[in-house]
């Protein structure tokens, strides 16, 4: 009876730990890691973006291709949060597991003692370009003064890229262009009506605008090709508990910008489908232009040069009065070795 009760007693602690788990993840991956293996066991994560954009592609990518379940990894659900610090905050809270949205939110959960990190990147360089009607004649920045432009309202970045591009021209915001600031997404209105000269937008805004007969003029990637416009972020209870668990996520989001630019015409298909509302030809043209500007960047890798462009424009503007450094915010240990 001794040995019978034994037994059961064994065979109860090991249900126990098959069951025990941390951050609504599988626990098999914290087990194999004390094992020094690597996950064979599904893990169901949630994932909170800052607001559903053709800016996260790659992530669409990577879950209607069935790279993520290739990696052990079931993406039950990709939720729009409305802003980053509130996607962040569902990772802090153990509700989700991986956030996307700018790494400055990192920094600034982290001033008031959220611990997270950036653990990939997603979306590159500064995805932002200027357009204007046909009969505008723009040869450079400087061009804008008595100009009346649309942008999104401040803090967006093309608000913080159009005032540092008036600066860089010895333009003042206030005195020298009439700007009329929009909700996102309401900005080519003004301009195909008549009322304002120049706009300031993200895609797929820039290749409707283009469409309806605008002409593009400037272009921020080539000012800013490495710009971490937008990472993947945990929680450091996560990199801990679960390093393996991350290791997988960073290696598939690596795996599905290889294939989009390897493959450009599934990125458009996904988009296609992710964004039903947009014409073909728009999502096509802008789906290209992003992976040939590095806004899709070619893997995962945040540089230190990307992340320091990104504080640095934060800086400008007025988001950020203190230091934050690439080691205390980004964690590159997960990126795949080539």
């Amino acid at each position: 009876m001794k040995k019978i009760s034994l037994v059961i007693t064994s065979l109860f602690l090991l249900l126990l730990a098959g069951c025990s788990g941390g951050e609504g993840a599988s626990s098999s991956s914290t087990e194999s890691q004390s094992s020094g293996e690597a996950s064979t066991e599904m893990d169901t994560v949630l994932v909170t973006e800052a607001f559903h954009s053709l800016l996260y592609l790659p992530l669409y990518v990577g879950n209607k291709e069935g790279i993520f379940k290739d990696n052990n990894i079931n993406l039950s659900t990709i939720r729009s949060a409305g802003t980053g610090p509130t996607a962040l905050a569902s990772v802090l809270s153990g509700e989700a597991q991986f956030s996307v949205h700018g790494p400055e939110h990192v920094g600034f959960a982290q001033e008031k003692g959220g611990a997270a990190k950036a653990i990939s990147a997603v979306a590159n360089s500064a995805p932002v370009w200027v357009l204007a009607n046909e009969d505008v004649e723009f040869d450079s920045p400087a061009d804008l003064k008595g100009k009346k432009i649309v942008v999104h309202q401040a803090p967006g970045t093309s608000n913080t890229l159009l005032k540092r591009l008036l600066i860089d021209a010895g333009l003042d915001y206030e005195k020298d262009v009439s700007v009329m600031e929009v909700q996102s997404g309401s900005e080519l209105g003004p301009v195909l009506a008549g009322e304002a000269d120049i706009v300031v937008v993200y895609e797929p805004q820039v290749d409707q605008g283009v469409a309806q007969g605008l002409k593009i003029v400037y272009d921020f990637t080539e000012d800013y090709p490495e710009y971490a416009f937008s990472t993947f972020n945990a929680s450091e209870k996560l990199i801990s508990e679960n390093p393996d668990l991350v290791k997988r996520f960073v290696l598939s989001m690596d795996q599905s910008l290889k294939l989009m630019h390897e493959s450009p015409d599934i990125a458009v298909a996904v988009a296609l489908e992710e964004f039903p509302e947009l014409e073909e030809e728009v999502v096509t043209k802008a789906v290209n232009r992003m992976i040939e500007s590095n806004v899709y960047p070619p893997d995962v890798t945040i540089t230190n040069e990307a992340f320091d462009t990104a504080i640095d424009m934060q800086k400008f503007v007025g988001n950020i009065k203190t230091d934050m450094k690439f080691e205390d915010i980004v964690d590159p240990s997960f990126q795949p070795n080539e």
